[in-house]
């Protein structure tokens, strides 16, 4: 069986420009990508960590957050 390499929402680690330097976790599910987006802030807090569906940013960690 072949390894995926395309999902529906991506996380990634930027650089201080921006740059995506890591895809930390591929996922289909929102709720689960939102929740991995969640994990991989409180793993790294000082990174700056996006939440993508394809190119479109759902959530960026530089932003404040709402809490729900």
């Amino acid at each position: 069986m072949k390894p995926r390499t395309h999902f529906k929402h991506t996380i990634d680690r930027l650089d201080s420009a921006g740059e995506i330097i890591e895809q930390l976790a591929g996922v289909d599910d929102y709720e689960l990508a939102e929740q991995t987006w969640l994990a991989a802030i409180r793993r790294w807090p000082r990174e700056a960590i996006i939440l993508r569906q394809g190119a479109r940013v759902v959530a960026d960690s530089r932003q404040p957050r709402l809490v729900k």
